[in-house]
């Protein structure tokens, strides 16, 4: 595996998922077929990750998403408790899906010594309950999550020593 080429990975899908969320999909599927010893935890990310694309398209409709605006969409109106909803339940749905990608992150440091990775996803966790509170500390957590994941694919050096040639 080349480090390089996971840096990029990870850092197309974070960065997607935090801008563009649809196509995340696209980074969890290259993620998956990259690292085939981590494909179950990945895929299950992926597998979550799908279920949450029907309500991310709610959030536009509603007006929760900021594509709402910059696509010029009037909300649909609906009552505080659908909005809520919709938006806890998203949230949960996506956090979950970090969740996964956490614990392939956390299987490949305990394989390779990097303990970067485990606090790089730790930190994509903790971004998400910042949501409710500031989407600028959102995106603060998980920029330093996915520095952190880089660093961490950096320091790799055990077996299988993703890291080195």
């Amino acid at each position: 595996m080349n480090v390089r080429r996971l840096e990029v990975l990870f850092a197309l899908t974070l960065i997607l998922m935090m801008y563009i969320y649809p196509l995340t999909l696209i980074g969890l599927w290259l993620l998956m077929g990259e690292l085939p010893e981590y494909r179950e935890a990945i895929k299950r990310s992926l597998i979550v990750f799908i279920a949450s694309l029907p309500l991310y398209g709610a959030k536009i409709a509603l007006g929760i998403s900021g594509w709402s605006k910059t696509l010029g969409i009037t909300p649909v109106e609906a009552s505080p408790a659908v909005i809520n909803t919709v938006h806890v339940v998203f949230l949960a749905l996506q956090f979950l899906s970090l969740y996964f990608l956490y614990r392939a992150l956390s299987r490949m440091s305990d394989d390779t010594g990097a303990e970067m990775l485990k606090t790089g996803g730790l930190m994509l966790l903790v971004a998400i309950p910042l949501h409710f509170a500031t989407i600028t500390a959102y995106f603060v957590a998980t920029w330093m999550g996915l520095i952190l994941i880089i660093y961490g694919l950096e320091q790799t050096v055990g077996p299988p020593n993703i890291g080195r040639a």
